[in-house]
């Protein structure tokens, strides 16, 4: 792995044919409408109007993007976790100009029930400090103690040696669930868009109907409690989310009126 010390940077791991692929499939599910995907295809409000912000279980619609997951990225979550993985989730997030970042946060607190995991998040857009790339500090090897809304707090932010992650199209990152890691807004004029696919032990047993239809539970316990709309298990986006399809698991998913099934892995 490459990139700036303690940083677990892949180069070039979607190029050619591959990456223009991915690329327009990004775009073809970037074009559904807001509300029309099952799992959740998110917008949120920004100055130059609604904008898609992150659609939820791609792969559960998409032939290419399963094998991109079950394949070669799944490929660096086993090396990463040396051991046999599962994918139980995967998501892309466009972050169009203008468009809000992430606050601190570790993945592992938004799986309950989860040992492990590792992400990996590719780039389809060039991630850049000026385009809200992902910063993240290296080295933690536990919990942090977070407020309300699941995010790292602030004494514990300030306390971390932080690296930004900058990303040519195809590169990757590799993020264990203890890494915490955010991301500011947008503040260039082209789009960031990544996809990113999270991994845990085949040895947990953490599939993909488990945890989207805990993740669903969840956001609306949370939802009941404090009456905040959530793209996500942790409240942790800091942009203004336009309220969409309720995030209910099922083995089917929709958009524009199709039904599509999950290839088998």
């Amino acid at each position: 792995m490459t990139g700036a010390p303690g940083v677990p940077v892949e180069r070039n791991v979607v190029v050619g044919d591959d990456l223009a692929a991915l690329r327009s499939w990004t775009s073809e599910v970037q074009a559904w409408p807001a509300g029309s995907h099952r799992w959740g295809h998110y917008a949120e409000r920004t100055s130059a109007g609604e904008v898609v912000c992150r659609t939820e279980n791609v792969s559960a619609c998409h032939d290419g993007v399963a094998r991109l997951v079950t394949g070669p990225l799944a490929a660096l979550a086993r090396a990463a976790m040396g051991a046999e993985v599962v994918d139980f989730k995967d998501k892309i997030n466009y972050k169009q100009p203008g468009g809000a970042g992430f606050a601190a946060h570790q993945d592992l607190r938004a799986y309950p029930g989860l040992g492990r995991v590792v992400s990996i998040l590719v780039a389809i857009d060039a991630c850049s400090t000026a385009s809200g790339c992902v910063w993240l500090a290296p080295g933690v090897e536990e919990l942090l103690p977070t407020d309300s809304r699941g995010v790292v707090v602030d004494k514990a932010v300030a306390s971390l040696s932080w690296e930004p992650v900058e990303l040519a199209p195809g590169d990757a990152v590799v993020l264990d669930g203890l890494a915490p890691h955010y991301s500011e807004a947008n503040h260039s004029a082209e789009q960031r868009r990544v996809l990113v696919a999270s991994y845990a032990p085949a040895t947990e047993g953490y599939g993909r109907d488990h945890y989207y239809r805990a993740r669903a539970s969840h956001i609306d316990a949370d939802r009941a409690r404090d009456g905040r709309f959530r793209i996500s298990t942790l409240a942790d986006f800091e942009g203004v989310e336009v309220e969409g399809s309720a995030s209910t698991a099922s083995e089917h998913c929709w958009h524009d009126g199709r039904v599509a099934h999950r290839p088998p892995a």
